[in-house]
């Protein structure tokens, strides 16, 4: 559960790298674009697709249910917040760690070496949650409850999910994967589309989904491309994880409410809009946690700047349970 304060300051505090670790990471020149260009992730949403049948109920649920606070998406890792993500490139020459853990087997093989750079630490948070991309391995790896023990050098976990770069990035259980090596314990979700990174806000462009945890708890139910939810509700408007939602192709985001930043992830929402695939203390998308990292905090946006785009219906679309914008299976 994502926890996300409702109080972040409107300007970011000044870099402080964390103790022992790294002030930069390594990032590839051009950091590739994770899964296939027409995968479900990727797929633009088009103007003319069609609305969930009760749409404005679920945005009316997601405005004013229990713990909706402003009814708006708000990010988290900005600010003074510390439940952003943080991610990191692994590199050939960077250690191999046996990870411990505490999944159904069978555990993916690949956390039998996984290359995880010096220094790196999880958020420190309950979720303790971090991305790991291996470009040498091809693969992008989601880790909860992430623990390194500089005792004895072990890393260890209480959930993983690997998923192939060069896939359609769905977990091998929807029965539409292309790899059936995406598995692991996130119920779908994986760990490129799980926050925003800080090098795509820089460069101008998001170019995929992303996931959103919900405030108001999520339905016990769940839609493709999830395989499971941790949601409790059995509201009828209670979104399935799974559901996706877009900004109104209509909207103008070119409104001065909207700082540069926001106005790329806003940008994002309206193209390729976002999923439910988490239960949160509020509605929430989380940014890079470049604190995490040891960068500092290199965010210039409050945890509100998206609220002037609150989950109205005459501003958001909800797209209908298991929409693919592709038209295609997988």
């Amino acid at each position: 559960m994502v926890l996300v304060a409702t109080g972040c300051s409107a300007e970011a505090p000044e870099p402080t790298p964390v103790p022992n670790q790294r002030s930069e990471w390594f990032l590839p020149a051009n950091p590739p674009r994770a899964f296939t260009a027409e995968s479900w992730w990727n797929t633009p949403v088009p103007r003319d697709a069609p609305s969930h049948p009760r749409a404005n109920a679920i945005l009316d649920y997601m405005q004013t249910g229990r713990q909706a606070s402003d009814g708006c998406v708000r990010l988290a890792g900005a600010g003074k917040n510390e439940w952003g993500q943080p991610v990191y490139w692994s590199r050939p020459t960077d250690n191999a760690y046996d990870v411990a853990v505490d999944i159904p087997q069978p555990r993916p093989p690949e956390l039998g070496g996984l290359r995880i750079p010096e220094g790196a630490r999880a958020a420190a948070t309950s979720d303790a949650e971090m991305t790991i991309f291996d470009m040498d391995g091809g693969y992008v790896v989601a880790l909860t409850g992430a623990d390194f023990d500089p005792r004895t050098d072990t890393w260890s976990a209480r959930g993983a999910t690997i998923t192939y770069l060069d896939s359609n990035g769905l977990h091998a259980r929807t029965g539409r994967s292309d790899v059936a090596r995406n598995t692991g314990s996130h119920r779908g979700n994986n760990g490129a589309t799980m926050m925003v990174r800080h090098d795509e806000v820089t460069e101008g462009t998001i170019e995929h989904v992303l996931k959103v945890a919900s405030g108001p708890e999520a339905s016990k139910r769940f839609v493709f491309p999830m395989i499971g939810s941790d949601g409790d509700s059995e509201n009828p408007d209670a979104p399935p994880q799974g559901l996706r939602f877009r900004i109104k192709p209509t909207v103008d985001l070119s409104t001065p409410d909207l700082a540069p930043e926001a106005r790329v992830i806003a940008q994002a929402l309206q193209t390729y809009g976002f999923y439910v695939g988490d239960s949160s203390g509020v509605t929430a998308l989380k940014l890079e946690n470049t604190r995490a990292e040891g960068r500092g905090q290199l965010w210039e946006l409050p945890s509100t700047a998206l609220c002037s785009l609150p989950l109205r219906s005459d501003l958001w679309d909800v797209l209908p349970e298991g929409y693919e914008p592709s038209g295609s299976v997988g």
